[in-house]
């Protein structure tokens, strides 16, 4: 493959990754005898999930809200500027393998206090972010 198509392919699907984080705080909260589907918390939603790790860590509502909503603002961020910055946008270029590790490692964190066993791939995608980047591979994103 084209080194400048890997890395367009690589900066979209990072990107997306980063906007699928954004996306599960708009999940509807499953009512009582229905299927548990995936969600974060967020400063504009008042339900949280008694199975989430954070809701077990005797935390109140407003801190397990404000740790998912800052983690998945990070994660946002992070996978979203790592993506910007493979493309070339100026300033950002330079700082995409960083802003990609805040990214996963927030995203690891994120589903590791909100998990849900839906959200395996996410935990492979980070680890798959973290290895290329701990491997410096493919070498010619790094050169």
């Amino acid at each position: 493959m084209n080194p400048n198509t890997f890395r367009i392919l690589l900066a979209v699907i990072l990107i997306a990754h980063g906007w699928v984080h954004f996306s599960l705080t708009y999940v509807p909260v499953a009512k009582p005898g229905e299927l548990r589907t995936p969600f974060w918390p967020a400063w504009w939603r008042t339900n949280t999930d008694p199975a989430w790790l954070a809701s077990k860590m005797g935390l109140s509502n407003l801190a397990v809200r404000g740790l998912g909503s800052a983690l998945w603002l990070v994660t946002l961020a992070g996978f979203t500027l790592a993506g910007l910055g493979l493309l070339g946008v100026p300033g950002l270029n330079g700082l995409w393998g960083l802003s990609a590790g805040v990214g996963a490692a927030a995203s690891l964190l994120l589903l590791g206090f909100y998990w849900h066993p839906w959200l395996v791939v996410g935990v492979l995608v980070n680890l798959a972010v973290a290895a290329g980047l701990a491997l410096h591979w493919p070498e010619f994103l790094f050169a």
